[in-house]
């Protein structure tokens, strides 16, 4: 099921957009929190290894998926 949009107003869950569920139907409401858990040392360490696969991308040293999942695969 696709996750739907909503908004606490007056200590209650309202949603953002109309929904076709039937009455009843139990739901599982789990808070999205803002931004991440990452500490400024693991932010520039995760922004130099998107860096780092962006080079390696543009210089074409990529290998197809259907290759690493086979590779993964075949060492369990």
């Amino acid at each position: 099921m696709t996750a739907l949009k909503a908004h606490v107003e007056n200590g209650r869950v309202v949603l953002d957009e109309p929904m076709d569920l039937p009455d009843g139907t139990v739901l599982r409401v789990v808070a999205v929190a803002d931004g991440d858990d990452l500490d400024d040392a693991e932010r520039a360490e995760l922004h130099a290894a998107i860096r780092e696969g962006l080079e390696d991308m543009k210089a074409g040293r990529t290998y197809a998926v259907a290759d690493v999942i086979a590779e993964l695969r075949s060492r369990s």
